[in-house]
């Protein structure tokens, strides 16, 4: 072992195993080498919970508790309050207390800067050895003590930095969520989520890593993100019935915190306010992936890119909602946030499906650059948000970049010879005939 990483790794190696004592012996001279390390004295809290030591592992997590909450790290205090919870459930209460720090309104929220969690790459001092662990009792006492011992961290910073979504709740409300949620403490390789299945709850890392993993046709994974501390996850399932679009795995130790809908709906009357403030963190989440991602933003700075979107007038709509008729002049360039649509056309006596649109595409273009009419019907095929950039706004758009005009045409262009070559038979791949 030559660094605090390294020494947290030991100590870890011993807990998955079920050497509690052990464990313990290491975490406290983690704690003792770095006092600002959090994970280090949950660990001992654990530990000592594990050995048989409730009221020293109860004392450890209240102290946890407070500091991370007043520090900035109110995930972490989460944790800890969850599990005092469980020990005694009249320690809920203490629940409300972080509620009142993070709420909407609260004096402390604002810019703050987190105290620092310590260098893992500080290195051990020489000779650092750990032979056979002290006598239960005395080994005990002493973690407590480190554990508790908050003279050698940082004062508090003045503002702490609000919880996204949660802090958009009144303190009232906030509390009832608080008091729905189910702390999930999950191994290296646990599924948290599964691909397909059906969404009853989202999740908040609170620490660790996970990785989002999508199935693909050819019976593979493609890894699509790993997701830190703070990370909100599989939301989509209190704002919609669809089914999960990826699988969750966790990479290592992790602790969440799972917000199951039906508990949520129990708890509080006021549900519609976090599904609100859900509604408007995933739409600015898959609003910045656009800007990052989408061929229409590319060409321009983060700050075009920004005014861009402020042009864009955003509707939510419900399955099976005409976004585009065929036959009607087009009205403007449309942009899809979330959801999926289909393109059909008329061939005769039959309706033809030429594409099912996903998050990013771009459509309504062809009757805007050609001057005519529209030349397919768009079709939400789920619930959908939509972006709707008016006729005038797009002409003063293709006329002032000439890069979005030629990646503009280039999509007609493409569109126009799938569209024919569907209606004539042609096998081409789907994936590329759109509007």
């Amino acid at each position: 072992m030559r660094t605090l990483h390294d020494l947290h790794e030991h100590a870890d190696e011993h807990l998955y195993a079920g050497r509690y004592a052990e464990a313990l012996h290491v975490y406290a001279a983690e704690v003792q080498l770095n006092p600002a390390s959090l994970d280090g004295r949950l660990r001992v809290a654990d530990c000592l919970l594990a050995l048989g030591e409730p009221q020293a592992a109860a004392m450890v997590y209240t102290k946890l508790a407070q500091y991370a909450a007043h520090a900035g790290y109110p995930l972490r205090a989460l944790v800890a309050l969850k599990v005092l919870e469980a020990l005694e459930p009249q320690l809920g209460q203490l629940l409300s207390g972080l509620a009142e720090l993070y709420a909407k309104g609260s004096p402390k929220l604002g810019r703050g800067v987190r105290l620092s969690l310590g260098d893992p790459g500080l290195k051990l001092p020489d000779g650092l050895r750990f032979d056979t662990p002290p006598p239960l009792g005395e080994l005990a006492t002493q973690a407590a003590r480190i554990a508790m011992d908050l003279s050698r961290i940082a004062a508090y910073p003045e503002k702490v930095s609000p919880i996204p979504v949660f802090s958009e709740l009144p303190a009232a409300d906030f509390a009832a969520v608080l008091g729905a949620l189910r702390l999930v403490r999950a191994r290296p390789g646990q599924v948290l989520i599964q691909q397909g299945s059906v969404g009853t709850s989202f999740f908040v890392l609170a620490r660790g890593e996970v990785q989002v993993l999508r199935a693909k046709d050819d019976g593979t994974s493609q890894a699509l993100a790993k997701l830190h501390d703070g990370a909100i996850f599989g939301e989509m399932a209190l704002v919609s019935a669809q089914p999960r679009s990826a699988t969750v795995v966790a990479t290592d130790d992790c602790d969440l915190l799972e917000f199951p809908r039906e508990a949520l709906v129990a708890a509080s009357a006021q549900v519609g306010a976090i599904a609100t403030a859900l509604e408007k963190f995933t739409r600015e989440r898959l609003l910045n992936n656009l800007l990052a991602t989408s061929p229409l933003f590319r060409p321009l700075d983060q700050k075009q890119r920004i005014d861009l979107v402020r042009g864009f007038a955003a509707h939510d709509l419900a399955p099976g909602t005409p976004i585009i008729r065929e036959g009607e002049e087009g009205r403007g360039l449309f942009l899809l946030l979330s959801g999926e649509a289909d393109v059909s056309k008329v061939d005769g006596s039959e309706r033809v499906l030429l594409a099912t649109l996903k998050p990013g595409d771009v459509f309504g273009e062809i009757a805007l650059l050609h001057e005519e009419r529209t030349t397919a019907t768009v079709t939400t095929a789920t619930q959908c948000t939509v972006l709707f950039l008016s006729r005038e706004r797009f002409s003063v758009l293709v006329n002032a970049v000439k890069e979005i005009r030629e990646y503009i045409e280039q999509l007609s262009d493409e569109r126009l010879m799938d569209t024919q070559l569907t209606l004539d038979g042609g096998d081409i791949d789907d994936d590329m005939l759109m509007l």
